[in-house]
């Protein structure tokens, strides 16, 4: 029996189905969707706030929060699960930050992948990394473009003469 799109090109889409299962782990992956910050003048503490919506926060949880000031990393702290499914708060003990001045930055990585930014200048407004506030670093693997760029290559060697 002979197949209308030969041997070549079942391989090719053998591989294109083993590329896409590879990948279909990230698709569950996403980075936290918000980093709000604020800092308690009367204890000493910068309260991180994030929102990270997962199903099992064992498997799937912020594993690192990155604090600086400026380039010096202040708190660089790894975590193995997240104390709620949607939305936590972390609180950092740093009373050299009363009264000082620089931006604070705090990163929020993803254990799967990907990751967001919040900022916050002590004495000014709370910035936040979600939509509206400051910009926030997304460092997610582009997946899907990935699976069109793998996608438009096997299409082109289809229609390779």
């Amino acid at each position: 029996m002979f197949s209308p799109v030969g041997i070549a090109g079942m391989r090719r889409i053998a591989i294109f189905i083993l590329a896409l299962t590879a990948l279909s782990g990230y698709v569950h992956a996403h980075s936290p969707s918000g980093v709000v910050l604020s800092y308690d003048e009367s204890s000493g503490d910068l309260v991180v706030a994030i929102t990270h919506q997962v199903d099992d926060p064992a498997t799937h949880h912020v594993k690192q929060v990155t604090v600086r000031q400026g380039s010096s990393v202040l708190i660089d702290k790894f975590y193995t699960s997240q104390p709620d499914k949607s939305s936590f708060t972390y609180r950092y003990n740093l009373p050299q930050l009363k009264g000082s001045s620089g931006e604070i930055n705090v990163n929020v990585a993803c254990s799967i992948g990907g990751s967001r930014s919040g900022t916050f200048i002590p004495g000014g407004t709370p910035a936040s990394g979600i939509p509206g506030g400051a910009a926030p670093a997304s460092s997610q693997a582009p997946v899907w473009a990935f699976a069109v760029f793998l996608a438009v290559g096997l299409v082109a060697t289809r229609f390779k003469r």
